[in-house]
């Protein structure tokens, strides 16, 4: 769980507003209770479409902002769900954006400290990434997955209309999303913070903003906080990702 304890290397954290934000005003607070966000989201899982997404974070250490950023784009989705992503971060610790093109087997980033280390006349960095173990968020929950959602919404304490809320470990949500799982939690300490987390919908039943947040009070370098505040916007839009051309691409 290396990417949301630590900004090392090429600075690829971003963060965003918390839980305490305003109300949503694309959630209609009229939504039917008998409305389905699983199935709902999972009618959306078409190849070549997608939706756009907007997330703002923020992270503070011992009471003080550390950083702060916002990461813009588009997620494509297959039959089955998320395909890959095309996402453009920057972050008060980055001198320039990073944009992250996820798309097969393959992620490419180009941009900000990237641009620094690749050799002459290439634009992008080649690295393995596989389906359904990356994420385009900084937020460990990645409500486009299914299982995810399913189990996100068996923690919900309480809903109005078309907003829900509740309560989840970060160890639950590890046992169950795929993307999480990816990276590891540092011990049962870790696996035992609670997210809180709010999830608006529309009349579709679709989500139009989630905010997350959570501590860790015993953190190495003092009390943390991280905060997370995605909007979804366009769904069904057509996406077409394409890999960069190999010849501007570098390992």
């Amino acid at each position: 769980m290396r990417r949301f304890i630590a900004y090392v290397g090429t600075a690829l954290v971003v963060l965003i507003a918390g839980c305490g934000g305003s109300a949503d005003p694309s959630a209609d607070p009229t939504a039917s209770p008998t409305v389905n966000p699983l199935a709902a989201l999972e009618a959306q899982f078409v190849a070549k479409r997608g939706v756009k997404v907007s997330e703002i974070q923020e992270t503070h250490v011992d009471g003080e902002l550390f950083n702060n950023g916002n990461r813009d784009g588009v997620v494509q989705f297959s039959g089955i769900g998320v395909d890959g992503y095309d996402i453009t971060m920057k972050t008060e610790l980055m001198d320039a954006p990073i944009r992250t093109l996820a798309i097969g087997s393959s992620s490419y980033q180009s941009g900000g400290t990237i641009a620094d280390v690749l050799p002459d006349g290439k634009k992008w960095r080649k690295s393995e990434s596989e389906p359904g173990k990356r994420t385009p968020f900084f937020t460990p929950m990645l409500i486009l997955e299914p299982a995810t959602l399913k189990a996100v919404l068996a923690t919900m304490a309480k809903q109005s209309g078309g907003v829900y809320e509740g309560t989840i470990t970060l160890g639950a949500l590890h046992a169950v999303s795929p993307s999480f799982q990816a990276e590891d939690l540092t011990d049962t300490r870790e696996a035992a913070l609670v997210m809180s987390w709010r999830m608006s919908v529309g009349l579709d039943g679709l989500p139009t903003r989630l905010v997350t947040s959570y501590s860790d009070p015993e953190y190495t370098l003092g009390p943390l906080e991280k905060k997370s505040d995605i909007r979804f916007s366009s769904w069904g839009t057509p996406v077409e990702l394409a890999s960069p051309p190999e010849k501007e691409t570098s390992t």
